[in-house]
């Protein structure tokens, strides 16, 4: 790969590179598995927020500033969306999305409508 060759390619790269670079307690990724935790992280810490494809989701949202998120797009599918997450100042930020049914499968939510899923995480940045 050449240097400078796609900006995409960097930025996937730095944000792998930085994710592996935390310490041990602070999870390195954060998943629907995390939801309805609070992580408390300390400033600059680089984190990696994963969705899985079966479900469609809305794009994240960050309540509050203490925290960043910058999407990363991939080459090669992985089998998630990725977003890269910046614990950028002191204090406490919301990240929220809602997944709605699974992609690919035919079936009918019918009667009503499929259940959502929902992701909230909540940083404590110190």
């Amino acid at each position: 790969m050449l240097v400078g060759s796609s900006p995409v390619l960097a930025v996937a790269a730095f944000a792998a590179a930085a994710v592996a670079s935390q310490p041990g307690t602070i999870p390195r990724v954060v998943s629907p598995a995390d939801s309805g935790k609070t992580i408390t992280v300390p400033r600059e810490t680089h984190l990696e927020l994963r969705l899985p494809e079966r479900y469609r989701w809305t794009a994240p949202r960050v309540r509050g500033t203490a925290v960043g998120l910058t999407r990363i797009y991939f080459i090669r599918d992985p089998g998630y969306l990725a977003w890269s997450i910046l614990a950028r100042a002191r204090g406490t930020a919301t990240v929220t999305a809602v997944g709605y049914g699974a992609q690919g499968i035919r079936q009918s939510c019918d009667p009503g409508p499929c259940a959502p899923h929902l992701f909230r995480v909540t940083f404590v940045v110190r």
